[in-house]
């Protein structure tokens, strides 16, 4: 089991690199417990499963939309007052997401085949492979 423990605890940066980074949460919240007979991998920032698997189309809140534009725009604007730059592409935003939903990215997935390998390292030669 140790070896299981090591090898998923080695592939938590992988999955940090391999992250979507806007403010860090995402990436900064990739953790595992272990249990008698498993190890839980997963991530546990508040919107993971929609980066993860995406989501159909929604109407989102238009509030986290303006802090985000707001940071992409690099806008010194200040909230209620929000540059019109902000505000159109908060809304474009919206109303795309209303549109398509959103494209999942299987972080996790696609970092998949990395960590079995790093648990077979870790199992098979204890670190040394």
């Amino acid at each position: 089991m140790f070896g299981v423990v090591s090898g998923v605890a080695k592939s938590i940066p992988d999955l940090v690199q391999a992250s979507p980074v806007d403010t860090g949460l995402y990436a900064a919240s990739w953790d595992f417990t272990v249990e008698e007979k498993s190890v839980i991998l997963g991530n546990y920032a508040p919107y993971a499963g929609i980066i993860e698997q995406g989501a159909r189309p929604f109407t989102p809140p238009i509030g986290p939309l303006l802090a985000w534009a707001k940071r992409v725009l690099r806008d010194r604007s200040q909230p209620p007052d929000y540059s019109p730059e902000v505000w159109a592409l908060a809304r474009g935003t919206q109303n795309k997401i209303a549109a398509q939903g959103m494209q999942p990215r299987h972080i996790l997935e696609k970092t998949l085949p990395k960590i079995m390998q790093n648990i077979k390292e870790e199992v098979t030669f204890g670190g040394k492979g």
